[in-house]
């Protein structure tokens, strides 16, 4: 059989198996949403009914920063144009800084300025939505994680330019000599674990019960070969009160000024960049002219504002590193797929390389479930670093990203009392559970270190960042362009010898309360310790900073001055207020994950939010124009979408454009011929959502969606599942496992990977002994024939770590024979025959489906 007939099949089998998760699907009308042909500009925008509108309505986001010392103040202009015959509501999901104190908004249109205000989030709802019933011109900008906004614009009308303007201040990222500027420009694609619940955003993944608000951190992607249409501007000017050193932009062509050697100016060389990546700025400053800085602020009858930069002493060299137990998670869902997965590789493989003989190690991946390379942690040698490279080398990226659960298998392993765990964690960071992950990783505080690596262009930063500081130790940003060994031999040098541990901050002499942190983690990087307080008397005094440096005590000594009144530093009023609002949330993360943070824990929280005017997850900026643009009312609501983060493969979250195409316009008649009704998966809702439409509801007598983590009921003649089954089975697989008799028995055979916890004949007997007819062995790997019936039996199986289907993979020169194939074909035509006979008995993904 030809090549390209076996490319035909095997999609066949993809979407064969996608139709057999769908029920009910809605009737595809003339209109429905369709990706384009590649090669076309920008998106097309569509109303609800999925009818085109035209060009998206925003056009174009400026971005200009102020860089004084270690502060930033940067201030994102969004131009909304809109170019349609109808007034628009325009929604637009975007990042900015996981550091950001975002603390004004104003909305320009024609020659008016309208400055907002800052209410509680849900009173700034109901005055923006009131606005919007009456026509009026209204903005309204809501948190929904630390580094993700979401923008509404109500009563645009036709031709109108409207400018929304938002300023935030961040204090500058500074390690080893260098300091860092990160401008995030996209919110990459998050995976959403859970049951689903509904859908109240605009975003492409239903919310679920893991995850409340999933539709609206989930913005829609353009789709492959397509601009969302919009476009990036970025200046920066530097004042850094020292000569400046050499300056790098790693992702992008820039321009330098130079007026004088203290001041720079930067911008896009192309003035108008693609906003697929985020924007990195690195430079130096000159010799070793950075010191310990104070800066302060305070308005007549007030409290006054503290915010310190105190450099930690120079790295001394290690001379007897103490024992560690490595733990390196290794993220291989579907978005790592191709380059972001291939750098963590490369940098993991130069720490095993070099890891110290007195340690032990141990490795976990991820993907939509978590395997553990050895029965323990192992000591350094030979043999054990070469089973960790065999090990790293042969994953595979696809599957959804179950990190929750990987972090919980990580903290449940048993501690080592004589060592230090120190937890490496590769990933991206697209999760939309991330405050559950960031929980699970505080609770571990206490036996363990944690340093993230964040791999790829456009990562989430904040679970990066928030990471190492609840888990005790330091994040690393890995470019795609950055050479892994460089960042590996930076973590290792970290290691070998903190900086500064045991810390503790004194104020001798100084008035200051509701300080920030309130505990300091050991400094294992060259960089400043950041603190921000309150003040309420004016008077000197010394901060007296306290630790021990290479095992012997350290201590310096800063002169303070607080003064009665200093207009100057306005901003760090508003970056004392970040970081204590980040403190009360921290407290509990799973509450504020779950959306049901405890009513006191919420109005200390707000109080200081609308004492210093700043966006949190409870307080919105909302600016209403008072003038009547809309009599009528009725508008269109039209969704912003987002490029695709340069470096992440469509296929590794939704699939390549040419399946989306297909999936698209493939006859939907064999999903909607049955009367019964299935629970609507969460990958029949991505399915939808990808092509523009929603998700329908169940019928009434469908059976009722599970509890997260609860089996759902059985129906007649579908098999019982275990929990081996669950964990060990490709979704597509389990779909097949549990179909009731008759649709199995279609389904004669299939050809599967599995994947083994030990190699061995022990191993392979029993997955002999389970009916798997085995073709061929790679290592741990077992490919073979095996009739569905037996699919259960074999997840059952000792030994069995995942089983996957095996249609268009290879390891190494292996690839599946056709016999195998013809199998494979001969299952996906029982399922056309009666696609609704395979019921899910757990909601997964679209991406874990899709990328098996």
């Amino acid at each position: 059989m030809t090549q390209s007939l076996f490319r035909i099949r095997e999609r066949a089998i993809r979407l064969a198996l996608l139709l057999a998760w769908l029920a009910l699907a809605p009737a595809a009308g003339a209109d429905e949403w369709m990706p384009p042909p590649a090669g076309s500009s920008a998106l097309t925008a569509r109303r609800a009914d999925g009818t085109a509108l035209g060009p998206c309505p925003l056009q174009h986001t400026d971005i200009a920063v102020e860089v004084s010392g270690f502060v930033a103040r940067a201030v994102v202009t969004q131009t909304f144009v809109n170019p349609f015959p109808d007034p628009v509501e325009a929604v637009y999901t975007f990042p900015l800084s996981a550091r950001a104190a975002v603390d004004d908004m104003t909305m320009r249109t024609g020659e008016r300025v309208i400055r907002s205000e800052v209410r509680r989030r849900e009173d700034a709802r109901r005055v923006y939505e009131a606005a919007r019933a009456a026509g009026r011109l209204a903005t309204l900008l809501d948190q929904e994680r630390p580094n993700i906004f979401s923008q509404s614009l109500a009563n645009l009308m036709p031709g109108a330019e409207v400018e929304i303007r938002i300023a935030y201040v961040e204090p500058l990222a500074y390690a080893d000599g260098s300091f860092e500027l990160s401008i995030p420009t996209v919110v990459g694609p998050r995976f959403v674990p859970g049951t689903p619940t509904g859908h109240a955003g605009t975003g492409f993944a239903s919310d679920t019960g893991r995850v409340p608000d999933a539709s609206r951190v989930t913005p829609p992607v353009a789709p492959e070969g397509m601009r969302a249409g919009h476009d990036l501007g970025i200046t920066i000017d530097i004042d850094a009160g020292v000569p400046v050193g050499e300056i790098v932009s790693p992702l992008h062509a820039i321009t330098i000024e130079r007026p004088t050697p203290t001041r720079v100016r930067i911008a896009l060389a192309r003035g108008r960049e693609i906003p697929n990546r985020d924007f990195v700025l690195r430079w130096t400053a000159a010799g070793d002219d950075i010191r310990n800085a104070a800066l302060t602020h305070r308005a007549p009858g007030t409290d006054g504002y503290l915010t310190l930069m105190l450099l930690p002493p120079r790295r001394t060299t290690a001379q007897d590193a103490a024992p560690k137990e490595l733990v390196f998670v290794i993220d291989r869902s579907g978005s790592q797929a191709g380059a972001p997965l291939e750098k963590a590789k490369e940098t993991m493989r130069w720490i095993i390389d070099h890891l110290n003989q007195r340690d032990t190690f141990q490795i976990v991946d991820f993907g939509a479930d978590a395997h553990v390379l050895f029965t323990e942690p192992q000591p350094v040698t030979a043999a054990t670093r070469k089973r960790a490279r065999d090990h790293i080398d042969a994953l595979e990226a696809n599957g959804g990203t179950m990190m929750a659960e990987a972090v919980a298998r990580v903290t449940a392993m048993p501690a080592d009392e004589h060592r230090l765990r120190i937890v490496t964690f590769m990933t991206d960071g697209y999760v939309g559970n991330d405050l559950e992950v960031l929980e699970l990783v505080r609770r571990s505080r206490g036996t363990s270190r944690w340093f993230p690596f964040g791999t790829g262009n456009s990562v989430n930063r904040y679970l990066i960042e928030a990471m190492a500081r609840l888990g005790g130790g330091e994040p690393e940003m890995v470019l795609l362009a950055d050479p892994g060994d460089v960042v590996a031999q930076r973590f290792h040098e970290r290691l070998a010898a903190p900086v500064l541990t045991d810390v503790q901050v004194a104020f001798e002499g100084l008035d200051v309360v509701e300080v920030e942190p309130r505990a300091f983690a050991d400094v294992w990087a060259e960089r400043p310790l950041v603190i921000h307080a309150r003040y309420r008397r004016a008077g000197r005094g010394t901060v007296v900073l306290r630790g021990f440096r290479g095992g012997r005590p350290y201590e310096q000594r800063l002169a303070v001055e607080l003064p009665e009144r200093e207009a100057a530093h306005a901003a760090i009023a508003s970056l004392w207020a970040r970081a204590r609002v980040d403190a009360i949330m921290d407290e509990d993360l799973a509450a504020a994950q779950r959306g049901d943070v405890p009513e006191e824990r919420r109005e200390r929280l707000v109080a200081i939010a609308l004492e210093h005017r700043l966006l949190t997850q409870f307080t919105s900026f909302v600016a209403i124009e008072e003038t009547v643009v809309n009599e009528s009312g009725r508008q269109r609501t039209v969704t912003v979408p987002v490029e695709m983060p340069e470096g992440v493969g469509y296929a590794g979250i939704f699939g390549s454009a040419a399946e989306a195409q297909a999936v698209a316009s493939t006859p939907m008649a064999l999903a909607r011929r049955s009367t019964a009704a299935t629970p609507i998966t969460a990958a029949a809702n991505r399915t939808y959502e990808m092509r523009g439409g929603r998700a329908p509801e169940p019928a009434p007598h469908a059976t009722a969606a599970p509890r997260d983590g609860a089996a759902p009921p059985t129906p007649t003649g579908v098999p019982a599942v275990g929990v081996r089954a669950r964990t060990r089975l490709a979704p597509e697989l389990l779909a097949l496992a549990t179909a009731p008799a008759g649709a199995a028995a279609a389904a004669d055979g299939l050809c599967v990977r599995v994947t083994l916890g030990t190699s061995g004949d022990g191993p392979l007997r029993a997955l002999a002994a389970a009916g798997l007819v085995i073709e061929r062995t790679v290592g741990a790997t077992a490919i073979g024939r095996i009739a569905v019936a037996k699919l259960l039996a074999l997840a059952e199986a000792d030994g069995v770590e995942h089983i996957a289907l095996e249609p268009d993979r290879t390891l190494g020169s292996l690839r599946p024979t056709a016999d195998c194939r013809r199998a494979d074909v001969a299952a996906a035509s029982g399922l056309l025959a009666n696609p609704r006979s395979v019921r899910e008995p757990r909601p997964y993904p679209i991406d874990a489906l899709r990328a098996q």
